[in-house]
């Protein structure tokens, strides 16, 4: 368990030290600093895949909280690395949606980083949470599993069937209808502010709004992504460092992804139909054991593909409207 405690705090003091050091969106500096993020998180991703490797060899964890008992350090860094392919191709879905917030509710560039941190900040101690959640749901409920595996089957048909270019309107949400029904909100923006006072009472600023819409939507996604990651492993250290660094770099993939996610309009089906294979295999997993490679290998298939078709459908259009 120390171990545990002593990994959690590190990865905290990583968050700040990254919103303090990178957190930049909106300026001549932006990608740079998305640049430096992203390296500064694969050096974490790594030296954690270390601390695994000789954590598992050594069996400091001893099972805790896990089914699997006996990973081996090798065993364990290839089911940490799959499940973390696994969320970092499930968030680009999620860059998507923050693009589309933030121009929604034309969120100046200069407030953008800090309220992104922010987001990744409470998304990181949600997901904690659901994951303990659900593995104690797995642990105790054995059919707990076969549930799962329908939701991600479900959110995948779903995913599939929708539009990514015509997305639902954040105000009709009930929550942020809630929110507006209960307090006043400003029309314009007032700094990093989320709340003022206005003629004697408090009222929400729209970058409140907009972050409650973004925590909204993050959980919509961890309902997506973690039972995908209960296919690979149920390894409850494993699946808690591999989420977090995930979505960790969150941020600093939308500085770089945000400009040209319309050259890639078609990944959104890609990862549809990557949900809906993973929530497959878990449903078999009771049945037909599917090795780590083969999990690997379809998510590189199908992100792969639908990146490559999409490349490819973009130059088509822009050949055929010349």
């Amino acid at each position: 368990m120390i171990y545990w405690i002593g990994y959690l705090i590190f990865l905290a003091f990583a968050v700040f030290v990254d919103y303090k050091l990178f957190a930049v969106v909106g300026t001549e500096n932006t990608n740079k600093k998305a640049i430096q993020s992203m390296t500064y998180w694969a050096m974490i991703t790594i030296a954690t895949m270390v601390f695994i490797y000789f954590g598992y060899e050594n069996d400091i964890f001893q099972g805790y909280l896990s089914q699997d008992t006996s990973l081996s350090g090798a065993k364990a860094i290839s089911l940490f690395f799959t499940g973390y392919l696994i969320e970092q191709s499930l968030s680009i879905d999620n860059i998507f949606v923050m693009a589309f917030l933030l121009s929604y509710f034309m969120v100046p560039q200069r407030n953008q980083g800090a309220l992104l941190s922010i987001g990744i900040w409470s998304a990181i101690i949600l997901r904690g949470v659901l994951i303990i959640a659900g593995l104690w749901l797995i642990n105790s409920i054995s059919w707990m599993i076969f549930v799962l595996g329908a939701l991600l089957i479900y959110s995948g048909i779903k995913i599939f069937k929708s539009d990514p270019d015509n997305p639902d309107d954040p105000n009709n949400s009930f929550m942020i209808k809630t929110i507006r029904r209960i307090f006043p909100v400003t029309k314009g923006y007032h700094g990093k502010k989320f709340v003022i006072k206005k003629m004697g009472k408090r009222a929400m600023t729209p970058l409140f709004i907009t972050l409650i819409a973004i925590e909204f939507t993050d959980i919509l996604f961890a309902l997506d992504s973690i039972p995908a990651i209960f296919a690979i492993t149920t390894d409850p250290f494993i699946v808690l460092s591999s989420n977090i660094l995930a979505v960790a770099n969150l941020r600093a993939l939308y500085s770089i992804l945000s400009k040209i996610l319309k050259r890639f309009e078609y990944i959104h089906y890609a990862l549809a139909v990557l949900l809906v294979l993973i929530g497959i295999k878990i449903i078999l997993s009771h049945k037909i054991h599917i090795p780590e490679w083969a999990s690997l290998g379809m998510i590189v298939l199908c992100i792969g593909g639908g990146m490559l078709f999409s490349l490819w459908k973009t130059a088509k259009n822009s050949e055929t409207q010349k």
